[in-house]
């Protein structure tokens, strides 16, 4: 029993020495910390910690909850730190590390130990060397270092901040928009490490290529980068590459002149786009050669014409196929004019292919032979008679032999006419009618298919229609006529006076009745116009016309057959007040060349017109439209339907053929020279003033005579010339006659 005794003692005593020697290790692995100098950190358990007891007595039977690290043990050698207990004193300014190796926290890195530490830390010259820490504060080192500005930018900025590089080559509001990215951008957009990168080799490529479309790539300076070219040269190749960049993108939207600034007729504005909105989608683009070249108008029209320059600039000279009409010769013989019966006649309409109505008249100088002959003379610069003598018969013969084309001749008429497509808006509308003036053509387009195409009579070359874009919005049956203040003034006044006159009773004699005043009042009555004062009717013989303040008084054509607006008129408001209309004289569009009017347009399907219009805007059939077209009434649009009045002197036909037109009111000319740096103002007479009218919308075009459509019109300049003339010679009938109806009514 006391052998068993003895020997359960001594495995106590030899458990509790082992219990002791693990809680020394413990102590030992946890209890020292390796400073960044190399010192040990030892930490001291506090005063009143209980001592490890001294004997290896026997033990009592440990607490199995108790940590292990607070179990007493038995001391521990001198260089053995002791385990620390559960609560560390308020002095000690780090938590010992659970691991021999110890791990900085973000926050207190291990290189900045505490006073404490090192003021109890001994050296220890054979500590291990922990990993060096970085010394810069957490903060400090956790905010990103700010970019320097690139020296190339800094010298694009001194360059852009130049006054001088404003002007007629660099417009301010481009220079402000490549300021504006370089002062908010620190690098550069087309140079890196001395030599233009991928971006500027395809800006360079498409500005080279401007010629291709319509352009000029002389107007686009490329700098030369040079291979040693120091920041200041580098800065200013930078600036001048975007410069040319953003003139290009103008120039594509036509912002090569201002149309409205060469002539009151051409009241266009050009879609260019703001400089800024160029330059942020440049920075933006991949490849900003195609971006540039894409700004170009996308119109087929625009497209076709620029394929025909492209054969122009290197095509060959080739031979033109000849008309078998030309070979047709007159021989000399008497003077053809209309009524006369002549074996020539038959020659005549050969030559000039206008059939007879029947055979027993082909000999026949009819109306319609009258009509192609001065359509000859026009356009060969004759006088437009309708008389065949032996000079026009020289003319006539003149034609049959092979040409030679030469396709550079029609270079600068492409450019002027692709330069006009760049005035458009991009996106011409789902639904709109455009009026091509030089063509005498009017259509209507609904997305990419011609749903009218009509005849056409335009301004004469005295009075142009003008080249505008506005927005239909009134389909007019059965309107009536009134004469605007311009009109009155000067046109109707002067003739009233002169037809009221003691002196001249020319009127009286032509309309009957006596003289005095009445013949004013037969003027007015002849053609139907009514006459108001305040809104109140008035007896035109009541009134003395050699003193009346025209101005005062309002004349009105009500609706009728007679009325020169015939039965419908299109307005889409527009600053010249000029529209579509119908008209009595329906034989005109038998002409070949219908410049004839004041300035508004008739078309030779009015009826048809409004039909389609009617059916696209309120889903009107035919015969509502009938309705309407018989008993007359307003219809304002629900949507307005774009009206492009255009000046296209050439353009591609369906078949692919190149067609010509004649430039009647010179305006290619004036384009072009405008685009070689020579612009000329040219202010065209406008058919009234629309800041005297009398009534918004107030019309421009009112009709037109038969007897007077190849009379040039009676210009400023010409009646002076006619007054001068008078003085002279005394006024007959005819030549009275033919000027007041012309002068009087616009056409």
């Amino acid at each position: 029993m006391n052998k068993l005794s003895a020997l359960r003692a001594l495995s106590l005593g030899v458990l509790a020495f082992c219990s002791a020697g693990s809680g020394l290790s413990f102590a030992a692995e946890t209890g020292s910390e390796s400073s960044a100098s190399g010192a040990t950190t030892t930490y001291f358990p506090p005063s009143n910690a209980p001592s490890a007891p001294q004997t290896t007595s026997a033990l009592p039977e440990p607490d199995k909850s108790a940590s292990p690290a607070t179990t007493p043990t038995e001391p521990a050698p001198s260089t053995a730190a002791v385990t620390p207990p559960d609560t560390a004193p308020a002095t000690e300014t780090a938590t010992p590390p659970s691991t021999a190796t110890a791990t900085p926290s973000a926050e207190t890195p291990a290189s900045s130990p505490s006073p404490t530490e090192s003021a109890t830390a001994p050296a220890s010259a054979g500590s291990a060397q922990p990993e060096a820490q970085p010394s810069t504060p957490p903060a400090a080192a956790a905010a990103a270092p700010e970019t320097l500005v690139s020296p190339v930018v800094e010298a694009a900025r001194r360059k852009l901040a130049e006054k001088s590089l404003v002007g007629k080559d660099n417009l301010a509001p481009d220079v402000a928009a490549a300021a504006d990215y370089y002062y908010t951008h620190k690098e550069p957009l087309w140079i890196n490490d001395g030599s233009y990168n991928e971006k500027a080799r395809s800006v360079i490529s498409d500005l080279k290529k401007a010629d291709d479309w319509g352009l000029e790539s002389s107007d686009f300076v490329i700098p030369n980068l040079a291979s040693n070219a120091d920041a200041d040269a580098q800065g200013a190749a930078e600036a001048q590459l975007t410069l040319s960049a953003l003139k290009y993108a103008r120039f594509a939207r036509g912002g090569r002149l201002d149309p409205i600034a060469l002539s009151n007729i051409l009241d266009m504005k050009p879609p260019v786009k703001d400089p800024k909105v160029v330059m942020r989608e440049l920075a933006e683009a991949s490849h900003p050669g195609p971006f540039l070249r894409g700004l170009n108008p996308h119109h087929e029209g625009f497209e076709k014409l620029r394929q025909e320059l492209l054969k122009a600039r290197g095509a060959t000279v080739e031979e033109e196929p000849t008309d078998p009409a030309e070979q047709v010769k007159l021989p000399r013989g008497k003077l053809l004019r209309l009524g006369v019966r002549d074996d020539q006649v038959a020659l005549l309409r050969q030559r000039l292919k206008v059939p007879s109505e029947s055979p027993d008249s082909n000999d026949l100088y009819d109306d319609a032979l009258v009509d192609a002959v001065k359509d000859y003379q026009r356009a060969n610069g004759l006088n437009p008679d309708g008389l065949v003598g032996n000079g026009v018969r020289n003319a006539l013969n003149g034609g049959g032999k092979s040409k030679r084309i030469d396709p550079s001749r029609n270079v600068d008429r492409l450019i002027a006419n692709m330069e006009r497509w760049r005035w458009l808006p991009e996106n011409l509308g789902s639904f709109y009618v455009m009026n091509n003036i030089p063509e005498f053509v009017s259509e209507i387009w609904k997305g990419k298919e011609r749903v009218l195409s009509q005849k056409m009579i335009v301004g004469q070359p005295a009075w142009p229609t003008p080249v505008l874009a506005a927005n239909m919005q009134y389909v007019i049956f059965h309107p009536s006529w009134g004469m605007p203040d311009g009109i009155k003034a000067k046109e109707l006044a002067p003739r009233l006076r002169q037809a009221s006159s003691s002196g001249f009773d020319f009127f009286d004699q032509l309309f009957g009745g006596g003289g005095g005043n009445s013949g004013g009042a037969r003027v007015i009555e002849a053609y139907k116009l009514q006459v108001y004062y305040n809104g109140r009717p008035v007896d035109p013989n009541s009134v003395n016309w050699n003193t009346a303040d025209i101005s005062r008084y309002s004349f009105t054509q009500p609706p009728g057959p007679d009325n020169p607006l015939g039965l419908v008129k299109f307005r889409f408001p527009n600053r010249h007040d000029v529209y579509m209309h119908d008209t009595p004289e329906r034989g005109l569009f038998g002409q070949t060349n219908r410049a004839l009017s004041h300035g508004c347009m008739r078309v030779g399907e009015p009826r048809r017109t409004a039909e389609v219009i009617l059916q696209e805007d309120k889903g009107y059939s035919p015969e509502k439209v009938g309705e309407l077209w018989n008993s007359g009434a307003d219809v304002t649009l629900s949507k307005p339907v774009p009206v492009y009045l255009v000046y296209f002197t050439a353009r591609v036909n369906e078949e692919g053929r190149l067609e010509t037109f004649g430039d009647i009111y010179g305006n290619d000319n004036r384009v072009m020279s405008a685009l070689r740096g020579h612009p000329e103002r040219y202010t065209a007479p406008e058919a009234i003033d629309p800041t005297e009218a009398d009534q918004p919308g107030a019309i421009s075009d009112a009709g037109s005579n038969a007897m007077t459509d190849d009379a040039p019109p009676v210009t400023r300049k010409g009646r002076n010339n006619k007054k001068t003339a008078s003085k002279k010679n005394p006024m007959t009938p005819a030549t009275t006659l033919q000027d007041a109806l012309s002068s009087i009514f616009l056409n």
